[in-house]
Protein backbone atom coordinates (compact mmCIF):
# COMPACT_ATOMS: atom_id res chain seq x y z
CA UNK A 1 0.00 0.00 0.00
CA UNK A 2 1.17 3.31 -0.69
CA UNK A 3 1.95 5.88 1.66
CA UNK A 4 -0.90 8.65 2.51
CA UNK A 5 0.90 12.20 0.62
CA UNK A 6 0.63 15.55 2.30
CA UNK A 7 0.66 17.94 -1.04
CA UNK A 8 1.43 21.56 0.73
CA UNK A 9 2.80 24.85 -0.09
CA UNK A 10 5.51 25.99 1.81
CA UNK A 11 4.42 29.01 3.66
CA UNK A 12 1.12 28.21 3.86
CA UNK A 13 -0.24 28.12 8.06
CA UNK A 14 -3.07 25.76 6.82
CA UNK A 15 -0.26 23.36 5.36
CA UNK A 16 2.22 23.88 8.53
CA UNK A 17 -0.81 22.50 10.87
CA UNK A 18 -0.87 19.32 9.05
CA UNK A 19 2.84 19.18 8.56
CA UNK A 20 3.71 19.43 11.99
CA UNK A 21 0.50 17.18 13.17
CA UNK A 22 2.49 14.79 10.85
CA UNK A 23 5.50 14.53 12.73
CA UNK A 24 4.48 15.08 16.45
CA UNK A 25 1.87 12.21 15.61
CA UNK A 26 4.79 10.16 13.77
CA UNK A 27 2.56 9.53 11.09
CA UNK A 28 3.88 7.98 7.91
CA UNK A 29 2.42 10.45 5.73
CA UNK A 30 4.93 11.71 2.60
CA UNK A 31 5.04 15.68 2.23
CA UNK A 32 4.77 16.99 -1.40
CA UNK A 33 5.93 20.44 -1.88
CA UNK A 34 4.05 22.56 -4.86
CA UNK A 35 4.79 25.63 -6.02
CA UNK A 36 3.43 28.88 -5.87
CA UNK A 37 0.80 29.91 -8.09
CA UNK A 38 -0.64 25.72 -8.05
CA UNK A 39 -0.88 24.72 -11.62
CA UNK A 40 -4.18 24.44 -12.93
CA UNK A 41 -3.57 21.03 -12.88
CA UNK A 42 -4.42 20.84 -9.23
CA UNK A 43 -7.76 21.14 -9.76
CA UNK A 44 -8.09 17.35 -10.81
CA UNK A 45 -6.92 16.69 -7.24
CA UNK A 46 -9.00 19.31 -5.33
CA UNK A 47 -11.74 21.17 -6.54
CA UNK A 48 -11.17 24.19 -4.59
CA UNK A 49 -7.62 24.38 -6.11
CA UNK A 50 -5.70 24.72 -2.92
CA UNK A 51 -3.32 22.93 -0.19
CA UNK A 52 -3.22 21.21 1.85
CA UNK A 53 -4.53 18.40 0.11
CA UNK A 54 -4.45 14.49 2.02
CA UNK A 55 -4.56 11.88 -0.41
CA UNK A 56 -4.85 8.45 1.75
CA UNK A 57 -6.05 4.78 0.47
CA UNK A 58 -7.41 6.62 -2.94
CA UNK A 59 -9.33 9.50 -1.50
CA UNK A 60 -8.54 12.30 -1.08
CA UNK A 61 -9.35 14.91 1.69
CA UNK A 62 -9.86 18.31 2.45
CA UNK A 63 -10.35 21.00 3.37
CA UNK A 64 -7.91 21.68 6.44
CA UNK A 65 -10.41 20.61 9.23
CA UNK A 66 -11.26 17.32 7.67
CA UNK A 67 -7.20 16.38 7.21
CA UNK A 68 -6.64 16.89 10.96
CA UNK A 69 -9.19 14.48 11.64
CA UNK A 70 -7.88 12.10 9.12
CA UNK A 71 -4.65 12.12 10.39
CA UNK A 72 -5.89 11.05 13.98
CA UNK A 73 -7.72 8.92 13.05
CA UNK A 74 -3.89 7.45 11.76
CA UNK A 75 -2.53 7.73 14.91
CA UNK A 76 -2.00 4.72 16.98
CA UNK A 77 -1.41 5.73 20.66
CA UNK A 78 -2.87 9.14 21.91
CA UNK A 79 -0.19 11.45 21.67
CA UNK A 80 0.43 15.42 21.87
CA UNK A 81 -1.42 17.32 20.67
CA UNK A 82 -4.83 16.19 21.98
CA UNK A 83 -7.76 16.51 19.87
CA UNK A 84 -11.15 15.82 20.08
CA UNK A 85 -13.25 16.06 16.72
CA UNK A 86 -16.22 16.64 18.80
CA UNK A 87 -15.43 18.67 21.41
CA UNK A 88 -12.98 20.74 20.07
CA UNK A 89 -14.54 21.29 16.47
CA UNK A 90 -16.18 24.74 17.24
CA UNK A 91 -12.69 25.95 18.58
CA UNK A 92 -10.83 24.94 15.78
CA UNK A 93 -13.15 25.40 12.92
CA UNK A 94 -13.32 29.09 14.44
CA UNK A 95 -9.59 29.52 14.24
CA UNK A 96 -9.46 28.33 10.89
CA UNK A 97 -12.67 30.12 9.36
CA UNK A 98 -10.27 33.62 11.27
CA UNK A 99 -7.01 31.91 9.18
CA UNK A 100 -9.21 32.41 6.41
CA UNK A 101 -10.07 36.00 6.83
CA UNK A 102 -6.70 36.73 7.55
CA UNK A 103 -5.82 35.59 4.55
CA UNK A 104 -8.25 36.99 2.18
CA UNK A 105 -7.38 40.71 3.71
CA UNK A 106 -3.33 39.83 3.09
CA UNK A 107 -4.17 38.99 -0.52
CA UNK A 108 -6.71 41.93 -1.08
CA UNK A 109 -4.31 44.34 0.13
CA UNK A 110 -0.88 42.51 -1.54
CA UNK A 111 -2.50 41.97 -4.55
CA UNK A 112 -3.38 45.60 -4.97
CA UNK A 113 -7.14 45.55 -5.35
CA UNK A 114 -8.45 48.77 -4.70
CA UNK A 115 -12.13 50.42 -5.14
CA UNK A 116 -13.10 51.25 -8.44
CA UNK A 117 -16.71 52.34 -8.03
CA UNK A 118 -18.97 53.16 -5.39
CA UNK A 119 -19.31 50.69 -2.35
CA UNK A 120 -22.94 49.07 -2.70
CA UNK A 121 -22.23 46.43 -0.36
CA UNK A 122 -22.59 48.59 2.77
CA UNK A 123 -19.20 47.16 4.35
CA UNK A 124 -15.47 48.05 3.50
CA UNK A 125 -14.17 44.06 3.33
CA UNK A 126 -10.71 44.53 4.29
CA UNK A 127 -11.78 46.26 7.66
CA UNK A 128 -14.67 43.59 8.31
CA UNK A 129 -12.07 40.87 8.17
CA UNK A 130 -9.74 42.80 10.45
CA UNK A 131 -12.35 43.40 13.06
CA UNK A 132 -13.76 39.03 12.47
CA UNK A 133 -9.80 38.73 13.33
CA UNK A 134 -9.49 41.19 16.48
CA UNK A 135 -13.00 39.74 18.19
CA UNK A 136 -12.10 36.33 17.23
CA UNK A 137 -8.39 36.99 19.32
CA UNK A 138 -10.44 38.57 22.26
CA UNK A 139 -13.02 36.08 22.55
CA UNK A 140 -9.62 33.12 22.33
CA UNK A 141 -7.77 35.35 24.81
CA UNK A 142 -10.77 35.19 27.02
CA UNK A 143 -11.17 30.92 27.07
CA UNK A 144 -7.35 30.64 27.26
CA UNK A 145 -5.95 28.79 30.44
CA UNK A 146 -2.60 27.69 30.15
CA UNK A 147 -3.35 26.45 26.93
CA UNK A 148 -6.75 26.85 24.55
CA UNK A 149 -9.06 24.01 25.75
CA UNK A 150 -7.85 23.66 29.64
CA UNK A 151 -4.38 22.58 30.84
CA UNK A 152 -3.84 19.88 27.39
CA UNK A 153 -2.21 21.36 24.51
CA UNK A 154 -4.83 20.60 21.88
CA UNK A 155 -4.79 21.16 17.70
CA UNK A 156 -6.47 24.65 18.55
CA UNK A 157 -2.98 25.30 19.92
CA UNK A 158 -1.68 24.37 16.93
CA UNK A 159 -3.63 26.06 14.43
CA UNK A 160 -3.34 29.54 16.23
CA UNK A 161 0.23 29.36 16.44
CA UNK A 162 0.68 28.21 12.58
CA UNK A 163 -1.95 31.15 11.66
CA UNK A 164 0.25 33.98 14.41
CA UNK A 165 3.47 33.41 13.54
CA UNK A 166 2.47 33.58 9.16
CA UNK A 167 0.94 37.05 10.27
CA UNK A 168 4.36 37.60 11.59
CA UNK A 169 5.82 36.89 8.03
CA UNK A 170 3.44 39.53 6.51
CA UNK A 171 4.05 42.18 8.96
CA UNK A 172 0.48 41.81 9.63
CA UNK A 173 -2.05 42.04 13.07
CA UNK A 174 0.29 43.01 16.44
CA UNK A 175 -1.08 40.03 17.84
CA UNK A 176 1.27 39.86 21.28
CA UNK A 177 -1.00 42.83 23.05
CA UNK A 178 -3.34 39.49 24.08
CA UNK A 179 -0.74 37.66 26.89
CA UNK A 180 -2.39 34.40 27.27
CA UNK A 181 -2.29 33.72 23.79
CA UNK A 182 1.30 34.67 22.74
CA UNK A 183 2.55 32.70 25.65
CA UNK A 184 0.96 29.63 23.76
CA UNK A 185 2.39 30.59 20.48
CA UNK A 186 6.12 30.95 21.38
CA UNK A 187 6.01 28.03 23.43
CA UNK A 188 5.09 25.99 21.00
CA UNK A 189 7.42 28.25 18.37
CA UNK A 190 10.19 26.85 19.67
CA UNK A 191 8.99 22.77 19.47
CA UNK A 192 10.81 20.62 17.26
CA UNK A 193 7.81 19.89 14.73
CA UNK A 194 7.77 23.71 14.78
CA UNK A 195 11.16 24.29 14.27
CA UNK A 196 10.74 21.67 11.16
CA UNK A 197 8.24 23.55 9.12
CA UNK A 198 9.80 27.13 9.39
CA UNK A 199 8.71 28.17 5.98
CA UNK A 200 11.64 29.68 3.48
CA UNK A 201 11.67 33.04 2.91
CA UNK A 202 9.66 34.40 0.34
Amino acid sequence: MEPAQLFYVDGSPFSRLCQTLIIDWELPVEVIKLEWPLDDDFFNKNPLGQAPTLITVGETIFPTSQITEQLLAMTVVPVAPDFDPLADRQMLLTILAMGDAMVAANQITRSGLRQTEENTYGINIVERHNMRIEHTLVWLEERCKKWLINERVSVCDYALACLLLWADTQSYLDWRKYPKISRVVEELATGDSFAQTVPNPC
